[in-house]
């Protein structure tokens, strides 16, 4: 396969897994609340639970496109604990 048939074939995987656990990250950030410290290791439980197979860094990966689209916003309380907190959660993207 060519260069750019690689690309778009990694594009449309990014993409599926996207569309396949955003709505459930966003319910976590809707049952965590706002103000409510979670660690990213709580977060990929969650979606692991409800979605089998997903690679471990997908929900962080997720997570941080949710913010870039503003879906959500978090803070990171403590890099080193991987401790976070939502500021404002919840809309769909």
């Amino acid at each position: 396969m060519s260069r750019q048939g690689d690309l778009f074939e990694q594009r449309e995987n990014l993409e599926r897994v996207y569309a396949r656990i955003a709505p459930m990250i966003l319910m976590f950030a809707r049952e965590q609340g706002c103000g409510a410290p979670f660690r990213v290791e709580t977060l990929r439980r969650y979606v692991r639970t409800r979605a089998p197979g997903i690679a471990p860094d997908s929900p962080g990966r997720v997570l941080r496109q949710l913010r870039l689209k503003g879906a959500l916003d978090y803070v990171v309380v403590n890099r080193r604990q991987s401790l976070y907190q939502f500021k404002r959660a919840g809309k769909a993207a």
